[in-house]
């Protein structure tokens, strides 16, 4: 129920009446008729200013006579209903914006109470900014299901074919969610429309979605067309942002690694290693990251080991609040996998699982159990593996969609192994996932 109401013109002139005692007639006086009020009020004919200026004249003779003061005036009579709700929209935007830092669901009470009120009122305008407000506060609170959803609709209401700061602004948190969400071809589209469609934007925006999209082209192992795009943003990123320039670089390091261009990427990674402040931790480890995975894939791994002594001494440092943690423990976990330490493989990988729930990256959660899973089968660890299941299902609900991979990894575990019990509870907690997407299932 919305705690703001819109009055049409009759029932605000009905009570005023009834708020001061008055008659129609007594409204009326000799200008207007009695009649008139009478069709306003039961809004069969409309309240022009000029009528609202001869009773509301009335209107305060007759409260003068009887010391009574009267609190409104006449533009509280003539505000027409959009103009109410406009402004009902500005207080609802006000109380959004206060309440975004509570993570206690008052924001998202609210946000409730503000969408059933525009059901009846298509402000375009404030509705772009109410569905923004909430894209940005499920972001922070790693709900980017909902924050994607709250942005393409903020997005839908926008003239696309408009160049504006605010559509841009939607454009690039979209590419942001889209990435953490793993819909590289969406984000694609997405920094591919912005780029095709507004030449002029400034250069700030322009990096940020060649920068990404190049980012989902690596995700999607199109490494030429990733280098191409990099090589691109190389050339003037430098004088924008140092750091920045460094990461474009690192991601030309990748491209090139996974293109057996070993020398040329080393090249690349030692440069950035000696440039880059120690101090940025994030891309100090990335690097590490980059150069292990190379010395791994030339077979070194005693090279590959010392950049993994240094990845463990510094990866603590980096911000935990950083949304790049949960992959980054991940990461780490797998580099001491592939140099056959599953001990500590297991401990960063069991961080990164704490991360990835934390922050709610399900598609991550689903990777590290995937090979927490694989390390417990090989151990024979089974009350690890019987953890690792009940995550799995309690992340099912959670998830967009299920890694079927995975799943059928933990089917065939407990085929062989004859526990029809667990079986049937997976089929169950599946069965339910499915129905409430409105799928059948026997």
């Amino acid at each position: 129920m919305s705690t703001y109401e819109i009055l049409p013109a009759g029932v605000k002139l009905k009570n005023l009446r009834e708020k001061y005692k008055l008659l129609q007639d007594d409204l009326a006086g000799s200008e207007i008729t009695r009649n008139l009020i009478s069709q306003i009020e039961h809004g069969k004919a409309r309240l022009t200013r000029h009528a609202a200026e001869i009773m509301f004249k009335n209107l305060k003779e007759i409260c003068h006579r009887r010391n009574i003061v009267v609190d409104e005036d006449i533009d509280y009579l003539i505000e027409d209903e959009q103009s109410q709700a406009n402004k009902v929209l500005d207080k609802y935007i006000k109380e959004l914006k206060d309440l975004s830092v509570y993570k206690d669901g008052s924001f998202t009470h609210k946000l409730n109470e503000v969408e059933n009120f525009t059901v009846n009122w298509n402000i375009s305008d404030k509705k772009i900014v109410i569905f923004e407000l909430a894209g940005d506060y499920f972001f922070n609170a790693n709900e980017l299901y909902n924050s994607s959803m709250y942005y393409e609709k903020a997005k839908a209401l926008m003239d696309n074919n408009v160049y504006s700061d605010n559509l841009i602004s939607i454009l690039r948190k979209l590419s942001m969610v889209y990435f953490y969400m793993d819909k590289y071809d969406e984000n694609i589209k997405c920094c591919d429309f912005a780029l095709k469609q507004f030449k002029d934007m400034n250069k700030e925006y322009y990096c940020i979605f060649l920068y990404n999209s190049a980012l989902c082209y690596i995700q999607l192992k199109e490494y030429k067309t990733a280098l191409l795009r990099l090589r691109k943003l190389e050339s003037f990123i430098k004088d924008i942002n140092l750091d920045k320039y460094y990461e474009v670089l690192g991601q030309e390091g990748v491209c090139l690694q996974y293109l057996k261009k070993y020398n040329e990427s080393l090249e690349i990674f030692n440069y950035i290693l000696k440039s880059v402040n120690k101090n940025n931790h994030e891309t100090y480890v990335i690097v590490l990251f980059n150069l292990a995975d190379i010395y791994i894939e030339l077979d070194d791994y005693d090279k590959a080991r010392e950049y993994l002594k240094d990845i463990s001494e510094n990866i603590g440092s980096i911000s935990q609040e950083s949304k790049r943690v949960p992959d980054m423990y991940h990461k780490t976990g797998t580099i001491y996998k592939q140099v056959h330490d599953d001990e500590q493989a297991e401990v960063y990988f069991l961080k990164a699982l704490q991360y990835a729930m934390l922050y709610k990256q399900y598609n991550v959660v689903s990777n590290v159990l995937n090979d927490l899973f694989d390390i417990y089968v090989i151990n024979k660890n089974d009350k690890g593996i019987d953890k690792i299941k009940n995550t799995f299902l309690l992340n099912i609900s959670k998830e967009q969609k299920i890694n079927l991979v995975f799943m059928n990894k933990i089917i065939e575990y407990y085929l062989q192994n004859g526990n029809v019990e667990i079986l049937k509870e997976i089929h169950n907690i599946v069965k339910l996932y499915m129905e409430g997407r409105g799928c059948y299932v026997l």
